[in-house]
């Protein structure tokens, strides 16, 4: 029965090269030429190092001898690094009401205004509660007056939708 091949291990090392006849590049990068594996096999074992299939070029096998476990660790690091330096666009959400005031309204904006600058997505969302529910197209009015102050940053291309007693709507940076 045979085991899974995770990601790190689809190279095949020392033993496990089918080929007969490989391509060799020493650790230090010199090509050493077109070598039995038995010969290349040797000649890693002689430097306590690796054996490690590479790839193919040309119809031969390339491989280069190394200490596999070394390559394994750089290899993972530089993935981690790559990980941490992407960066995720955090969708961030600012909440209205229909009764907030000037001094409030600007707090808000200002926030937006930051969230803009450091590229995330922006949800903003107005509930109305009791009998705000019946001034729906007033409530739209003050989220879309809120919306045009953010045009700078903003695009301001979608549509505002209601879901039971709140509106919202996504807004994306400009680039």
């Amino acid at each position: 029965m045979s085991k899974p091949v995770s990601k790190e291990k689809q190279r095949r090392i020392n033993s496990d090269i089918i080929a007969s006849r490989l391509q060799v590049i020493s650790a230090e990068g010199e090509p050493l030429g077109i070598l039995s594996l038995s010969e290349a096999l040797a000649m890693a074992e002689e430097k306590e190092l690796d054996l490690v299939e590479m790839g193919m070029k040309d119809d031969v096998v390339m491989a280069k001898i190394m200490d596999y476990g070394k390559f394994l660790f750089k290899q993972q690091k530089t993935q981690a690094q790559a990980r941490s330096n992407s960066k995720k666009a955090d969708v961030k959400t600012l909440k209205l009401t229909y009764k907030i005031g000037d001094h409030d309204i600007d707090i808000r904006r200002n926030q937006a205004l930051k969230f803009g600058a450091a590229s995330h997505p922006l949800k903003i969302e107005l509930r109305l509660r009791g009998r705000e529910n019946h001034y729906e197209t007033h409530a739209m009015d003050k989220m879309k007056e809120f919306m045009n102050s953010l045009a700078e940053v903003y695009k301001l291309d979608g549509k505002i939708t209601r879901a039971g007693n709140t509106l919202s709507i996504l807004l994306y940076p400009k680039k």
